[in-house]
C-alpha cells in the first residue's frame, strides 16, 4: 500500500484546494526507455481505466499493475519544495 506521509498530505490538499478540484488524486505508472526503469507520478481527475486504486486519507491513488507490484510500502512525501516518492528499495522520484 502507498501513503502519505503527513507533509505529503498536507501538500497535496493545499494543491487540490488550489486548482479547484476535489476529485484529484495521484497517478503512478511504470515506465521503462534510455535512461532505465522508473516511475511516472502525476495529478490527474482522469486516470488511466486499467490502473487499480487505492486510498489514503480520501485521496485516490491510481497504479498501473507494475507500479502496484513494485511499490508497496512507498510514501508519497513533500520536502518545502516538491513531491517525492519515497521506496525503501528503490531511489526517490522527484515530481511535480
Amino acid at each position: 500500500m502507498i501513503q502519505f506521509s503527513e507533509a505529503g498530505i498536507r501538500a497535496f490538499e493545499r494543491e487540490r484546494a488550489r486548482l479547484g478540484k476535489p476529485g484529484m488524486g495521484v497517478q503512478i505508472a511504470f515506465t521503462y526507455g534510455c535512461g532505465g526503469a522508473g516511475f511516472r507520478v502525476t495529478f490527474t481527475e482522469d486516470p488511466a481505466a486499467h490502473h487499480t486504486v487505492q486510498e489514503d486519507r480520501g485521496v485516490p491513488i491510481w497504479l498501473d499493475s507494475q507500479a502496484a507490484a513494485g511499490l508497496d510500502g512507498a510514501v508519497i512525501d513533500y520536502d518545502g519544495t516538491g513531491f517525492l516518492l519515497r521506496h525503501p528499495d528503490a531511489a526517490i522520484v522527484e515530481f511535480c
